[in-house]
């Protein structure tokens, strides 16, 4: 496996790991460390080799090595659709759960972001309504 990252992959690894991008490790090389998969953190920087700098929910800070390691993003909810979501349901017009009639509200609401982000984000969408939760605590996977 090839472990120097070319500008073009670094450049894409910073856009793709932004700060504050939420991820879930899935595999890492390291023996002596004691994330496992499934782990979950925040991301703080990508640095010149591609290494993610991540902090882990469990207290940790090891990065994520380009080549080596493996994360996912977690789907989250931003605070701005949140914001949106809540203003929808402030107005008492539908049923959370009628996606058509909330993405109709939001577009009256001229909550452009909601009514573009909704559609293709129904499974997060319903898991905040149920549980107010900002991102999917447990994925089903095809593993």
């Amino acid at each position: 496996m090839n472990r120097i990252i070319s500008e073009k992959q670094l450049e894409r690894r910073r856009e793709l790991y932004a700060p504050d991008t939420r991820v879930e490790l899935v595999s890492m090389n390291d023996p002596c460390t004691n994330l496992k998969s499934g782990d979950r953190g925040t991301v703080t920087a990508v640095d010149d080799i591609g290494t993610v700098f991540v902090n882990w929910d469990s207290g940790s800070g090891l990065g994520i090595a380009y080549g080596a390691d493996v994360i996912k993003i977690v789907p989250t909810i931003s605070q701005e659709i949140k914001s949106q979501i809540l203003a929808v349901r402030a107005t008492a017009a539908t049923n959370m759960f009628h996606i058509t009639n909330v993405i109709d509200i939001a577009e009256q609401c001229e909550f452009t972001e909601l009514a573009e982000w909704l559609p293709d984000n129904k499974k997060l969408y319903t898991n905040f309504i149920f549980t107010g939760e900002l991102e999917l605590k447990y994925e089903k996977t095809d593993r």
